[in-house]
């Protein structure tokens, strides 16, 4: 009986696993937007609204009633459609089992790279990870909203000086199947295979003007340092997950915290609103959950005052990019007040 139960799931899962990733594919390639409309002279025009470098700007399409206003007015729609049936097929793999929800975002090959990390034992000397898979892991696992993203980078952040027992992680990962890739702008060392790359981060100290070698022999890798870092490496959450056995990764009040800090200083418009949207979805679920909101207040108190300062402003800046966001992050940021 169990077998035949466990055959229906896996075709349930097997289809809401092909048509998520048909809706994602086809919201990312039509885009978002809405349908205005202008009366010029007793002419009406169609015009399409969308988000552009964080600020809304309205494209012409053509009049009313021309084949290429109807035509963008229909692949909106659908649009729409493909959203709200994305958030349906999303609900319905959740309630799947969630060891068959992992699997969507989790492949073997992600899987094989967690597992090395905690036979190696460096789960437990600090390693963690960072950046969007660790959203990914908040999102499968801890409740964070779900929206469609790419990414093929898969980031660790790892403390200088690192004090545990050498592991040539650069050559195991070698080992895997992976290339090194060399970064000349820094001497870094990045991982890439067919599938995803590796790259491991440390916590830069200073402004960062003096030249150091990367490398970590202890570790046989070059990681690339960055300001902030220590926010996230300061603030560990370990957790044992279905699927993913052990991993290390910041706590959801530190990765809201270290997302609104560097969204600040970015250039690049996509990279800030992916900040910020991220952030976004992580103060959702951390103003329902009072431990969470608890661990925030200690990241937050623990910042230096020009840090404080540097989060609030960004906070403000984030409603720019997503509009919705001042009322979580009002929640949130109150336990600084």
């Amino acid at each position: 009986m169990n077998l035949v139960i466990d055959d229906i799931l896996d075709e349930n899962l097997a289809y809401y696993r092909a048509r998520k990733i048909a809706l994602t594919a086809r919201v990312l390639i039509n885009g978002r937007g809405s349908i205005i409309r202008r009366n010029v002279k007793s002419h009406i025009y169609t015009y399409r609204r969308k988000k552009f470098h964080g600020r809304q700007i309205d494209i012409y399409i053509g009049p009313r009633d021309s084949e290429k206003s109807k035509h963008v007015e229909n692949v909106i729609n659908k649009t729409k459609n493909d959203l709200n049936e994305l958030k349906e097929v999303c609900h319905a793999l959740k309630r799947l089992r969630t060891r068959y929800m992992n699997q969507e975002d989790f492949t073997q090959h992600i899987r094989d790279l967690f597992r090395l990390m905690e036979k190696e034992g460096l789960w437990d000397e600090g390693l963690q990870l960072v950046g969007s898979w660790c959203f990914k892991v908040y999102q499968n696992f801890f409740g964070v909203e779900h929206y469609p993203q790419r990414t093929i980078d898969v980031d660790f952040a790892i403390p200088i000086p690192y004090k545990g027992i050498p592991v040539e992680i650069g050559k195991k990962l070698k080992d895997l199947g992976f290339e090194e890739q060399f970064n000349r702008s820094d001497s870094s060392i990045s991982y890439v295979s067919s599938e995803i790359k590796v790259e491991f981060l440390t916590h830069r100290k200073g402004d960062g003007k003096r030249e150091e070698d990367p490398y970590i022999k202890e570790l046989d890798i070059a990681p690339q340092a960055l300001p902030y870092l220590n926010i996230l490496l300061d603030n560990p959450r370990t957790e044992t997950l279905k699927d993913l056995g052990k991993i290390t990764l910041p706590s959801m009040g530190a990765f809201l915290v270290h997302k609104l800090i560097v969204a600040d200083e970015r250039k690049n418009e996509a990279k800030k609103a992916k900040d910020y949207r991220q952030a976004y979805a992580v103060a959702k679920t951390v103003v329902h959950d009072p431990e969470e909101m608890e661990r925030t207040k200690n990241v937050i108190q623990g910042l230096h005052k020009k840090r404080q300062k540097k989060m609030l402003k960004s906070s403000k800046e984030a409603t720019k990019y997503v509009p919705e966001a001042h009322e979580a992050f009002h929640q949130v940021l109150e336990v600084f007040g």
